[in-house]
């Protein structure tokens, strides 16, 4: 459209010269010596020409080009290369012939580029469907592979007690005897993992091996509690300090020794074993400081029951 403009303008000009020199030759003719006004008409249609050439020579090779912008845009939008079309495209003025085509083409670039990005939605949604299903597949996998883990442990674990567990290996020292309150807190994890379970199948299991966890620990504490008594005996027998245990069950245990004449000395023994006492249940611990003495010091220690669960939890 410019182009066009400019080119009526100098046409305008050319012909305005024309009638300036029709009139006075000399006005327009500065460079000839004899200026006529066939010489003016001459160069009128001279410089008329010249200029239509130039002017349409220009504008072809802008044809041309615009051309060329939209074969290499339509081969881009082929090729899938949006972006850059509508970038080339972009460049054709609205003055241009093909201004019009090129707007088809951006508008055809944006349709498929709004298509390219649902289908890039559509298949990001699927690939997450895809992950979340194996995710839940790995963990149903996981689940199933777990269950079966846990019905074998506790089947070995009956089985092994119905074979016959020698706990006298736990015996002779504190140490041991300890080992065997985690076998029972073991026992203990595996059945509350066991009636958690939703299998039927592993919630009977779990309830078998919880009552023979029961009835061993109704047999084994109170047999701990006398041997540690016995050990505890050893260890204080330099001291001149005597242990025993008494009640059903073996539950109390009985310090006595010149030691405990005061309450300072009872406290302090008593904090220092309070864990040890607790950990084998005993329901009482008593002190005195002659055989004689009708009444103990006592201070209570485990409240349950010698079937409760064993647990070292915090």
């Amino acid at each position: 459209m410019i182009m066009e403009t400019f080119l009526g303008l100098l046409l305008l000009v050319l012909f305005v010269l024309l009638i300036v020199g029709l009139v006075n030759p000399t006005l327009v003719l500065k460079w000839s010596k004899k200026p006529t006004r066939l010489k003016v008409v001459g160069w009128y249609f001279l410089l008329t020409i010249i200029v239509s050439i130039v002017f349409g020579i220009f504008m072809d090779s802008n044809g041309v080009d615009s051309m060329t912008k939209i074969n290499s845009a339509a081969k881009k939008i082929e090729n899938k290369e949006f972006e850059s079309a509508i970038k080339e495209l972009e460049k054709i003025d609205s003055s241009d012939s093909l201004f019009v085509e090129a707007q088809i083409l951006i508008s055809k670039a944006d349709s498929l580029i709004n298509v390219r990005e649902e289908e890039s939605k559509l298949s990001k949604e699927k690939l997450e469907r895809r992950k979340q299903e194996e995710a839940e597949l790995l963990a149903k996998k996981q689940a199933e592979e777990k269950e079966f883990e846990l019905k074998e442990q506790i089947e070995r674990e009956i089985n092994s007690i119905n074979k016959g567990v020698n706990f006298a290996t736990y015996r002779g020292s504190i140490e041991t005897m300890q080992i065997e309150l985690v076998l029972f807190s073991t026992w203990a994890s595996i059945i509350k993992e066991g009636e958690s379970s939703d299998n039927s199948e592993i919630k009977n299991l779990a309830s078998t091996l919880k009552s023979k966890l029961i009835s061993i620990q109704n047999k084994e504490f109170p047999i701990l509690r006398a041997e540690y008594s016995k050990l505890a005996a050893k260890t204080l027998w330099e001291h001149d300090i005597d242990v025993k245990v008494t009640g059903a069950g073996n539950r109390y245990i009985n310090f006595t020794g010149g030691l405990f004449a005061t309450n300072k000395n009872k406290q302090d023994v008593q904090n220092q074993l309070s864990e040890i006492l607790t950990m084998f249940r005993f329901s009482q611990s008593r002190y005195r400081w002659y055989e004689g003495e009708d009444t103990y010091t006592y201070y209570t220690t485990f409240e349950g029951k010698d079937s409760d669960f064993v647990t070292f939890e915090n």
